[in-house]
């Protein structure tokens, strides 16, 4: 018999149920001396603030950076295999920007579009439209995002998803909202709904939630799911953004960034932690979701959590044994069709490319842009994302820089954030309307020419610059690309496939 050491309630406690008691005490010890280290690199991390200058250095340099990632890796996103890419480039790999074009349109309105060496696609264009539609205060402004900016963006949308883009059609029925945009999309399989969307188009576009609330992961959190659910249902899609923004959040409040190894434990922490909010609105949004559902959301978000809690540990181990980034992508899933564009998984492999040679981040775009078969924009933007946020705009070379369509604007779009985060007073409009500007008639491909003067209902005065028309495969039917250089400094690029005048475009 056991000797006996106290009693609980009535019970007695053996050696047996002793013993058992200190390893569940251990356990806890150990959760506690994790917690307290996660807490210590916290408050390390508030007693270094950055000053207002390196802060606008380092949320403009996660802004171009990322832009870079995106040009260069939207290069080798449609190829399907290195010697598809020798075939269609002439090159063994990308090392920088190249001009390029691919077919865009669909078979019988399609058209070649051309693209200059450093533009950029529809990641950069909507991380622009959610900076348009960040307030003085750091909030999420989801009103005009889901009337205004989101619709209009469709006019000259590049290289987007079919479910970013369906999601910015429905948005505009008198019954949707930020929290109630559910549908389904047709495809060549049959339908995808709403619910099932965990594709990257949400984690690609909310970098200016965090970079507008540096050391304010609470609204930068909410703000992420506002965001999210407007395009994507699945927690996929929503984890995947939360933990890319928490990665960034992370790296810009070090003076030096928590990198490798230990970027990844934080990460997987924190992950383990997540909860959904408590936003009134989104309980809505949550009743509807699980309507007719075989699994509710909160039990596919707590699958989801896990799912990304073992692809950190991955990368870990993967960081460990200095493992080569295409194995680690590749048990990523990135490389299949089924699973390339997933949100959670995109975002981890950029986190991973990152953090596997932090200082080196212009390398790693590239790396990541050489992935030939996985969503290499997205990827590569992630990692500058990151790299941006952590050593600012040297983190890639001027002449990368200097390449990248719209720079100049999207530095000051950075620099603009920072202000904010930082509680200055910005005046800063990236859109600036029409307002004062007397509206002449509507644009029409008709009336198009170089030079001329126009303006748009949110992106302001601008000037066509270039002017090109081509026929389509439908007999007797043509479309006209223009595009237009926007005062506020940003260009953009729109097809005319027929003569009706634009509801949004006015010459002055």
């Amino acid at each position: 018999m056991s000797k006996m050491y106290g009693k609980q309630d009535g019970e007695e406690i053996s050696e047996y149920h002793l013993v058992i008691l200190i390893g569940i005490l251990s356990g806890l010890l150990e959760v506690v001396k994790s917690s307290l280290f996660i807490n210590e690199l916290v408050m390390q991390a508030k007693n270094q603030l950055l000053s207002i200058d390196s802060l606008q250095d380092r949320c403009a340099g996660s802004i171009i950076a990322a832009v870079a990632g995106d040009a260069l890796g939207w290069m080798t996103e449609f190829i399907r295999s290195h010697n598809d890419l020798k075939h269609k480039m002439g090159l063994e790999q990308v090392t920088d920007y190249q001009s390029w074009s691919k077919r865009v349109g669909g078979r019988f309105q399609g058209y070649e579009d051309y693209i200059a060496a450093g533009e950029y696609s529809d990641d950069t264009q909507l991380t622009i439209c959610t900076a348009a539609c960040i307030s003085f205060n750091g909030c999420f402004d989801y009103h005009p995002f889901c009337k205004f900016e989101y619709p209009m963006w469709l006019e000259y949308a590049r290289g987007a998803g079919g479910t970013v883009k369906e999601a910015a059609e429905k948005i505009q029925r008198k019954s949707a909202d930020w929290n109630s945009n559910f549908f389904s999309r047709k495809t060549k399989e049959g339908s995808i709904d709403y619910r099932d969307g965990g594709a990257n188009g949400a984690a690609m576009r909310i970098s200016p939630h965090v970079l507008a609330n540096v050391g304010r992961w609470e609204q930068a959190e909410a703000d992420i799911w506002r965001n999210s659910i407007i395009s994507h249902g699945h927690p996929r899609a929503i984890v995947g953004a939360l933990l890319y923004g928490y990665a960034l959040q992370t790296v810009l409040q070090w003076s030096e960034p928590s990198i490798g190894q230990q970027l990844i434990e934080i990460l997987g922490n924190w992950v383990k932690q997540l909860q959904i909010p408590k936003i009134p609105a989104l309980k809505t949004w949550l009743t509807e979701w699980n309507k007719e559902r075989v699994e509710s959301f909160e039990v596919v978000f707590e699958k989801t959590k896990q799912e990304a809690v073992e692809w950190l540990r991955l990368i870990w181990l993967g960081l460990r044994k200095d493992e080569s980034p295409q194995n680690i992508l590749e048990q990523l899933g990135c490389f299949d069709q089924a699973t390339k564009g997933s949100g959670l998984a995109t975002a981890i492999a950029g986190v991973y490319l990152f953090a596997r040679q932090p200082e080196q981040t212009q390398e790693s775009i590239i790396t990541a842009a050489n992935m030939i078969g996985s969503d290499t924009d997205s990827i590569a933007a992630f990692v500058g994302g990151l790299g941006g946020a952590a050593f600012g705009l040297e983190v890639i070379s001027e002449k990368w820089r200097s390449q990248i369509q719209d720079a100049p604007f999207l530095i000051c779009i950075g620099e603009h954030l920072a202000k904010i985060s930082a509680g200055e007073h910005e005046k800063m409009k990236i859109r600036p309307g029409y307002s004062g500007i007397k509206l002449g008639k509507a644009l029409c491909r008709q009336t198009v020419h170089k030079d001329m003067r126009v303006v748009h209902c949110r992106l302001g005065a601008g000037t066509i610059t270039e002017i090109d028309k081509q026929s389509l495969l439908t007999q007797g039917r043509t479309v006209t690309t223009v595009r237009i250089n926007f005062d506020v400094g940003q260009s953009c690029k729109l097809a005319f496939r027929a003569d009706t005048p634009s509801k949004t475009l006015f010459i002055i």
